[in-house]
């Protein structure tokens, strides 16, 4: 809200508290570039033209830009509790971050929704949310919490809160599952994200029919254009494991298609990337490398998103807006100078950490662990095994011959055992697979483990798997990595068993450990440590996963038997007592 003080300032009849200089200015508008003094008073804009102000910066030679915005984010995926994130993303050019926190509501429910909003106030740039729509993303595995529409309308009118977050749970809303549609009812007068891999079709009109606004899971040309000209919002994302953003922006330029509803967003980002590469200045960079218009690209990180999600007071630079600006040396390269957020330039800090409620600390109790729950029995045969797909999230599902001896698979260099168990409730439901792609010579573990977050684990021997899961447990929560009987990298997460509750400096340097021990015992350039493994139990990504409870087809919405199958027959998958969220 305007102030009578601003408004002398705007009018130019007092000076204004602060004044950038002989910049030049991208306009959103009328997408031009115009040499302005920008004039600021409080968190607000209050005028483009030639001012005078208390104190002035002299910019001649850069450019101003709106402040980016991150259109989509988990932000359990960076391993750090918001204050700590937006210290790491705010020097970046990021002042606004729309996140959807159903990692931690997978976990702790209400509880972990409200502990990272109360956070996010802490933050050195604007955290509003999404709420969690799929808490737990279908009924085929075991979470913590389980959310329904009364839960969620507890927190719709906080002024954090935007709308509904991303509905992965596409076959509930074609077959109008009642409790899915009470959510799309309560929240039909907001923003509602998508989640609609593969959709196409008449499938998609009806999702759509829903109310549903937005996809950030677009991977082929095909599909971007018959979901643009459907009329949803698409959102490009490049974060740590799944990368679209090519993806999108090639269909949008082969066909000559507006870039007004396309945005983009990072998804899942972990700070060893952030740190290394940046945030949204990448998504900005690459697009302008593809062959985006400059201010197009801009566009697609700052007014887009801003119109997609009802923001009035973000993603421009003029009067009215909030001072969330960034400072740029170079438009093309994208080379910050410096940021503004609610009109303060931003410091790189490393905050305190905050204190964490101790139910959130404890949430690791699994069932009790021996070698022999690993046993996975096999003979001859055709088996369903897990393919992983370099630079995606998305895997193939495949029917082969495997290892074994005295009646049990037995990993090797191509084939490797996978495990997910429930940590929640400590319940005796196990999933067992065969995954391909890795090729690791030791184990990888981890609470994170999308979206119901029990414990995952990946091994080329029993007792290496065993350990790693210990491991997880002594630390409640977080990442592991182990060859033979030695320990190569821990990443305690205590914080339901998916954030840190230490420093950014503390994360970056467990999180490389990691990262080098993965390469040594095997996981190849072109995967993700971390996502890829954390995203194996997602059920609503195509085209197979695993959970607590076993092999699942994502593209049948049922269980598959881990068993032989006979020679010119389809699989039958087993879907008994299973059913949708």
């Amino acid at each position: 809200m305007f102030t009578q003080a601003m408004m002398r300032a705007a009018t130019g009849e007092t000076p204004a508290d602060l004044v950038l200089k002989n910049a030049v200015v991208l306009n959103v508008f009328t997408k031009e570039l115009i040499r302005a003094d920008v004039a600021i008073c409080q968190d607000i804009i209050v005028g483009l033209g030639e001012y005078e102000g208390v104190q002035e910066l002299d910019l001649t030679g850069k450019f101003i830009v709106p402040g980016f915005i991150d259109a989509h984010l988990h932000i359990e995926s960076s391993m750090l509790l918001p204050e700590q994130f937006g210290a790491e993303i705010a020097p970046w050019g990021t002042t606004t971050v729309l996140a959807d926190p159903h990692e931690i509501a997978n976990v702790a429910g209400l509880d972990g929704i409200r502990f990272l909003m109360q956070n996010a106030k802490k933050a050195s740039c604007n955290f509003l949310f999404m709420l969690p729509s799929c808490v737990p993303a279908t009924g085929f595995d075991d979470s913590g919490a389980r959310l329904n529409a009364q839960n969620l309308l507890t927190l719709k009118t906080d002024p954090q809160v935007l709308g509904l977050g991303e509905m992965m749970n596409y076959q509930g809303v074609l077959d109008c599952d009642a409790e899915v549609m009470e959510k799309l009812i309560q929240f039909s007068d907001r923003v509602i994200d998508g989640h609609a891999p593969g959709i196409k079709g008449k499938r998609l009109q009806g999702y759509l029919l829903a109310g549903i606004h937005t996809d950030h899971e677009c991977s082929e040309e095909e599909e971007v254009v018959e979901k643009l000209r459907s009329g949803m919002a698409i959102l490009a994302r490049e974060g740590s494991a799944a990368k679209n953003l090519e993806a999108v922006v090639k269909a949008a330029l082969n066909h000559h298609l507006d870039f007004d509803r396309i945005a983009f967003c990072t998804d899942d980002r972990h700070v060893e990337d952030i740190r290394r590469e940046g945030h949204m200045n990448v998504h900005i960079r690459k697009a302008i490398q593809l062959g985006v218009d400059p201010i197009t690209a801009y566009c697609c990180a700052t007014w887009n998103p801003a119109r997609i999600y009802g923001l009035s007071a973000t993603g421009a630079v003029a009067p009215g807006y909030f001072a969330d600006l960034v400072i740029l040396n170079s438009l093309f390269e994208v080379e910050i100078d410096s940021v503004f957020y609610h009109g303060k330039k931003v410091a790189r800090t490393s905050p305190i950490p905050s204190a964490v409620p101790e139910q959130l600390g404890d949430t690791v109790h699994t069932q009790p662990l021996s070698l022999g729950l690993f046993r996975l029995p096999c003979k001859a045969g055709k088996y369903p095994v897990i393919e992983l797909i370099p630079h995606q999230i998305n895997t193939k599902l495949r029917f082969e011959e495997l290892p074994h001896e005295n009646g049990a698979f037995i990993a090797d260099s191509i084939y490797q055992k996978i495990a997910v168990l429930e940590r929640h409730r400590g319940l005796s439901v196990s999933g067992i697979g065969v995954v391909k792609g890795f090729s690791l010579q030791g184990a990888i573990a981890s609470t994170v483990a999308h979206d119901s977050h029990n414990l995952i684990v990946i091994g080329s021997s029993d007792e290496e798997m065993l350990l790693a899961a210990q491991i997880l447990i002594q630390q409640k929560g977080g990442y592991a990595a182990v060859q033979g009987k030695n320990v190569l990298a821990q990443v305690p997460l205590p914080v339901c068993g998916l954030m840190s509750d230490q420093t950014a400096d503390f994360v970056q340097e467990k999180t490389a450990q990691f990262i080098r021990a993965a390469r040594q015992i095997g996981i190849p350039e072109g995967f993700d440590p971390f996502q890829t493994l954390s995203f194996l139990s997602l059920p609503v990504i195509p085209e197979v996963r695993i959970t607590n409870r076993g092999i699942f087809d994502s593209q049948s919405f049922s269980y598959l038997p881990f068993q032989p199958q006979p020679e010119n027959t389809e699989p039958q998958p087993n879907n008994a007592d299973s059913t949708l969220s």
